[in-house]
């Protein structure tokens, strides 16, 4: 665990994000094969939110597909080149420097339609195959605790890759502007994200007030990285590899009915653990601060 500094090669290679935020199914095959797509788009002047749209439909024809279990592994196949392309829209955005309220809401938006009808595409499977109306119940219950897992996650991918490789706070700890549409969907959105993620509020208000100038001081960032790298590196457990894993092993063995399971039980296991050990570290690293320092 090091400052971005030492490693700008690699996180040029990922676009310009922090190698400390990626897991090494990102840096190692998503970010380079959605590096390519993200150039050709550029090269046939595609825009980040075409990018998005696109990896929205792949996503969600996948999910459709698991109604089929015979197309299960069709299915984990797209639902792998939907994370190709969605790492891809976020490359282009980079690229092109348009980053925008807008494409953050509809990158969210797509990954939250593939998660809808995976839950969807098995649900209806199963209720074909005689299984009980339940299922239904079982699956909103899932990707409303997928949504929430996911929220968390993102919250502190992003927290930790602006303090550390850019070090300023995350805007999306800071309040944001409610303008139009979007900007009042997301303020919602991160409304509802400071309640599962108080701590990391505190701290984002410590360290926007002991910013010197706009950017947090080094000695804050190399106190950040100390307490959350690990922390960090346990969230990722939450990301959409981790359940596109689980659907690409339960096709195989045939047993799509136990998606709702897993995600249920161990991944809400996951999730509180994490949870639990995220506040600690919260404590411990506002506890830990050193002096303020002065401009």
């Amino acid at each position: 665990m090091i400052l971005p500094e030492a490693r700008s090669e690699v996180e040029q290679s990922l676009a310009f994000k922090t190698y400390d935020t990626e897991e090494l199914a990102d840096v190692y095959f998503f970010r380079p094969f959605g590096a390519i797509i993200a150039r050709a788009a550029l090269a046939c002047r595609s825009t980040p939110n075409q990018v998005t749209f696109l990896a929205g439909v792949v996503g969600s024809v996948a999910g459709l597909l698991l109604y089929n279990e015979r197309l299960g592994l069709c299915a984990f196949g797209l639902l792998i080149l939907h994370g190709v392309i969605d790492s891809a829209d976020g490359q282009l955005a980079r690229m092109t420097g348009h980053t925008t309220e807008v494409g953050f809401f509809f990158d969210g938006l797509s990954d939250y339609c593939t998660d809808a009808a995976i839950c969807l595409g098995i649900a209806v499977g199963i209720l074909h195959r005689g299984g009980s109306s339940s299922i239904i119940a079982w699956a909103l219950l899932a990707n409303l605790c997928i949504g929430i897992q996911a929220m968390i996650y993102v919250c502190h991918r992003i927290a930790y890759s602006s303090v550390v490789a850019k070090g300023v706070v995350a805007e999306n700890d800071l309040p944001p502007v409610r303008t139009g549409l979007i900007g009042w969907l997301r303020a919602g959105y991160l409304l509802l994200q400071r309640c599962l993620i108080s701590g990391q509020v505190e701290i984002a208000r410590v360290l926007h007030d002991r910013a010197i100038g706009s950017k947090v001081s080094d000695a804050d960032r190399v106190q950040y990285a100390h307490y959350f790298y690990w922390p960090k590196r346990g969230w990722n457990l939450l990301g959409a590899n981790t359940r596109f894993y689980a659907i690409g092993v339960l096709a195989w063995m045939h047993r799509l009915d136990l998606y709702f399971v897993f995600i249920l039980v161990p991944m809400n296991v996951a999730a509180l653990t994490l949870w639990l050990r995220q506040r600690r570290a919260d404590r411990r690293f506002l506890a830990g601060l050193p002096s303020r320092i002065s401009p």
